[in-house]
């Protein structure tokens, strides 16, 4: 199959002359912007991209950033081709990311030379930095991958899109690294990702996506509405108890939350209108089994479920303390998952093993995965 590169240019008689210049080698997929480039290159996974810079509704620049904040796409390489000649330019390009830098009006033999070249460096590259151990998890259609290739290998390709998944382990068993590597690579691949922090600390969890990301997570909203993050911990550490053990108002404020949740997810387009799916983490649901009856909090997770096909596919990521929550309690929410993934901690590594899972055949084993 031969090789695909796609050529972004706001000029269509570039476009016919690039096509012309390479489709007798090469796949040319074309695109008229940066904007129609970037969801043409997460569709197409293109080989190389040779992209003009000045262009309406997304620039190269920008979209040679974006390029190379996306899991799959990163080490694409990028060509601009632009009638912007100075040095400031050329700089700014590679700063962006970009692999070479040609100036408008240019010469088609020597353009289709560099491309070759290109390629042809990037394919040794990658043979030689892939031990035949290592070889790339694939994922098939229909799933999502976890961000830790590990995992993804157990479940023969990642987790069922709209999948809810109830993640058990005591603390520093590694939950909430996994929890935070499910979010970047969402992140990463611009997809729809929303952390609700409930027991955890929301700036620490913000500097660890940060290490993760390259850069703040805020941004990712800023620019994209990529990402939006909850801090649900001093609403439920705030939670009264009266003294026969009910919770005073129990509907009305797990209700406060349901409402965050959807509140987000509107802005992020998980919703039943836009149907964008993506990813969830509520980390973790412990403290909701402190404050409420087990009907309310059944109630609360029923209706998180439902909403993953409602809403686009949206695959769900919920943790939960071992050993704080009664076994007899846990069980009557394990019915409502899709799968529940143990993990434990060991001589400093951390492990995992898929416990239940409805929908897929997992080797019942303990992995490491950090």
């Amino acid at each position: 199959m031969p090789r695909k590169i796609l050529v972004v240019d706001d000029d269509p008689s570039i476009l016919s002359l690039l096509e012309n210049c390479l489709s007798k080698k090469y796949l040319v997929i074309l695109a008229k912007d940066g904007e129609e480039a970037l969801k043409k290159a997460f569709v197409t996974r293109p080989d190389l991209v040779i992209t003009d810079v000045m262009m309406p509704k997304k620039n190269g620049f920008e979209l040679c950033n974006e390029l190379r904040f996306h899991s799959q796409l990163c080490d694409v390489p990028i060509v601009m081709l632009t009638a912007l000649g100075r040095d400031e330019d050329k700089l700014q390009g590679f700063r962006m990311g970009a692999d070479d830098f040609i100036v408008k009006p240019f010469s088609p033999s020597e353009l289709k030379e560099r491309v070759d070249r290109l390629l042809e460096r990037t394919t040794r590259a990658a043979q030689a930095k892939a031990p035949p151990w290592e070889a790339p998890v694939e994922i098939p259609k229909g799933r999502i991958s976890t961000g830790l290739k590990k995992i993804d290998a157990l479940l023969g390709g990642g987790l069922p899109i709209s999948s809810n998944i109830l993640l058990i382990g005591p603390m520093g068993s590694g939950k909430s690294f996994l929890c935070r590597s499910f979010i970047a690579e969402g992140v990463k691949g611009y997809e729809p990702s929303l952390f609700v922090a409930m027991d955890d600390n929301l700036t620490l969890v913000k500097e660890k996506l940060n290490n993760l990301l390259g850069r703040p997570p805020l941004e990712f909203y800023e620019t994209n509405k990529l990402l939006l993050m909850v801090d649900a911990s001093s609403w439920a550490t705030g939670l009264k108890k009266a003294p026969s053990g009910q919770t005073l108002e129990s509907f009305q404020e797990i209700n406060y939350l349901a409402r965050a949740i959807a509140d987000a997810g509107l802005e992020l387009g998980q919703n039943p209108i836009a149907k964008r799916g993506g990813r969830r983490v509520i980390d973790s649901i412990s403290s909701l089994f402190a404050h409420f009856e087990l009907p309310v909090l059944q109630g609360f997770l029923a209706n998180l479920i439902r909403a993953s096909t409602t809403h686009g596919g949206v695959t769900t990521i919920l943790t939960l303390e071992e050993g704080v929550v009664e076994e007899r309690l846990v069980n009557n929410i394990k019915y409502l998952m899709d799968g529940v993934f143990e993990t434990k901690k060991e001589g400093g590594n951390l492990f995992l093993r898929v416990a239940t899972m409805k929908w897929l055949e997992v080797p019942d084993q303990w992995i490491r995965f950090e």
